[in-house]
């Protein structure tokens, strides 16, 4: 890939700190009132007992004005897809025994071979890089969690060495040197209805495909005799955006998410933490942060304005455009699915025609046409969102 850098484009400004996941919002929403963790969390954080209160109405509740069937239907499509996922989370299945015999393979052609076998396996894009242990999550906050796993031959081996995290509050230690990121495009035009069950369809869809694509990948490296563990929607042990940042996928956007050249916010991302011997590929500076300066869309037709129109802010030692992620969930409940606006919305996002193929290089090389390429967006895809009929297949 051109327009690779020597460190990624995100700025550092002080002591990089690991972020706990019991503070994700998912986390949070899944509190028990009452329970032990809910009165541990709740008393070291009691700013927060009302509002995750609120956040807890979408996930489990999936609180909506929708007619009872409608809404029956959405959460099907929900059902079918994301449930199933768990299964992938446990263990044994993200991570497990490693091959006592170690394949012995030059860095660049195993990092070849690492890559062909993640395109077969669905991922549109894939790359390699470092692991920063700043990118591992501190301590385990969302479920599934397993205290008390067991071993059930033949089909699981029960919790592999070193596995630490199998509880509400443990700390999670991740030594591996490097990481697999994987990126899986979503389907534009059934994206393009949300927010609507369908759309939460294709992003249970992709997630389950990716999901599956982690461990199978996973799986391979220990075969091969490295460590690797999976990280997908229902156990991430690791912060996966700027982890792709890193091995050079795109660049932090101000959405808060990861821009792509190829697909750019439409997707879905998994990666594969191992200590097996690959080439690394480096970051890219694909002129995401001037765009993004000159560019509010994403801002603009978020509709509880969680994206922020302003200067980036420091967090974690990183200066970033920081998402608020409480406004972000509190109107996928208001809805009663997830609003994935802000990913179709992006002038990044286009369908990959030779066409738009040519105007996100522009985007990229000329820097002057920035302003020029938000205003043509705005002309021929209309500066407001809004949502396309939903198929006639899915009704």
């Amino acid at each position: 890939m051109s327009h690779e850098v020597e460190k990624p484009t995100y700025e550092v400004v002080g002591p990089l700190e690991r972020f706990d996941e019991r503070d994700n919002v998912f986390a949070r929403e899944r509190l028990t009132p009452g329970s032990l963790e809910e009165r541990a969390y709740h008393a070291l954080h009691p700013e927060l007992v009302e509002v995750d209160r609120r956040l807890a109405a979408f996930i489990e509740g999936k609180a909506g004005d929708q007619p009872q069937d409608e809404d029956r239907m959405g959460a099907a499509f929900y059902s079918a897809t994301f449930g199933p996922v768990a299964a992938l989370a446990q263990p044994d299945v993200v991570d497990g025994p490693v091959s006592p015999q170690k394949v012995k393979a030059d860095p660049a052609e195993m990092a070849r071979r690492v890559k062909r076998l993640a395109r077969y396996l669905g991922a549109d894009l894939v790359r390699i890089g470092p692991l920063n242990p700043a990118w591992v999550y501190s301590h385990r906050g969302c479920p599934p969690f397993f205290e008390g796993y067991r071993a059930n031959p033949p089909l699981f081996d029960g919790i592999p060495d070193g596995y630490r995290d199998l509880k509400w509050g443990d700390p999670i230690e991740i030594s591996h040197r490097y990481a697999v990121s994987m990126a899986f495009a979503q389907d534009d035009r059934l994206m393009r209805t949300t927010p609507s069950p369908v759309s939460d369809l294709e992003v249970g869809q992709v997630y389950a495909r990716s999901a599956l694509a982690s461990v199978q990948l996973a799986r391979y490296i220990r075969a091969l005799g490295y460590p690797a563990r999976a990280h997908h929607l229902r156990n991430y042990g690791v912060l996966v955006v700027p982890v792709a940042a890193d091995a050079g996928l795109g660049e932090l956007a101000r959405s808060g998410y990861l821009i792509t050249k190829e697909l750019g916010l439409n997707f879905q991302l998994v990666c594969i933490t191992t200590d097996l011997p690959m080439a690394l590929d480096r970051p890219v500076d694909l002129g995401v942060q001037d765009f993004c300066q000159k560019c509010l869309k994403c801002a603009e037709t978020c509709p509880p304005r969680a994206i922020p129109r302003g200067e980036r802010v420091v967090v974690r030692g990183v200066r970033k455009w920081k998402l608020d992620e409480v406004k972000c969930l509190l109107y996928w409940g208001h809805v009663g699915s997830a609003c994935a606006i802000c990913q179709v919305a992006c002038p990044w996002s286009k369908p990959r025609t030779l066409f738009h193929r040519f105007v996100a290089e522009i985007a990229t090389r000329v820097p002057a046409a920035r302003r020029f390429l938000v205003w043509a967006d705005d002309l021929v895809y209309g500066a407001r969102f809004e949502p396309r009929p939903v198929p006639e297949w899915v009704k």
